[in-house]
């Protein structure tokens, strides 16, 4: 396998700790080198190829009519889903157009995952901890895309009925001790009236 200059200088930034090289011959270690070179490279073209396409997509849309644009999704002109398209320019058009994030970022990521970062709302702070998390190695599902961006709705949720149970509750709670001090004073107010015409009835005999 022949490297190129550029290659060859990649090769010498690779760092392989102990454990992927233990029991691994020189030769053997050279290859699994050249081979990242390779992959790395690979990846970041898939990222800038993502990047043009969105990029291309985006210039049809902007330049004829709407009515033609939903035409030419569906008339399956361009090698890819009608869903692929619609994500691709939608994360061009609200964020990925104007980024300067790396290529090779962006190829662990969906065309949906892309478009869910452009979500309204979602900043470039946000969007970091997307690419935090791609750069450590994290499996990034749209879902986990979904919750580093615009957090765990499902939980807030939770938590929000939660309280709005605890409150019932804690309602209820009152609402049940109010009642019990309705009894013992109507139960006192009886007393009282009976002492008193009980009095009544000892006066008018006196």
């Amino acid at each position: 396998m022949e490297l190129s200059p550029t290659e060859v200088v990649g090769l010498s930034n690779i760092s392989l700790n102990s454990e992927v090289t233990k029991g691994l011959v020189p030769a053997q270690v050279e290859y699994v080198k050249e081979s990242v070179v390779e992959i790395n490279e690979e990846l970041s073209c898939v990222g800038q190829s993502l990047r043009a396409v969105a990029a291309n997509l985006s210039d049809i849309k902007s330049n004829i009519k709407p009515g033609n644009w939903r035409a030419f999704l569906k008339s399956g002109a361009i090698n890819c889903s009608e869903r692929f398209a619609v994500d691709l320019v939608s994360a061009y058009t609200n964020w990925l157009g104007g980024s300067d994030i790396d290529d090779n970022m962006l190829a662990s990521l969906t065309p949906r995952s892309l478009a869910l970062m452009g979500s309204k709302g979602v900043t470039d702070k946000e969007r970091q901890k997307v690419f935090e998390a791609v750069g450590n190695g994290e499996r990034m599902t749209e879902a986990t895309v979904r919750t580093l961006v615009k957090g765990n709705k499902k939980n807030a949720n939770k938590a929000s009925q939660k309280s709005e149970s605890e409150k019932i509750k804690s309602l209820t709670k009152k609402i049940e001790t109010y009642k019990k001090v309705i009894n013992n004073l109507q139960d006192e107010n009886k007393k009282l009236s009976k002492l008193l015409s009980n009095r009544e009835k000892i006066e008018s005999l006196v």
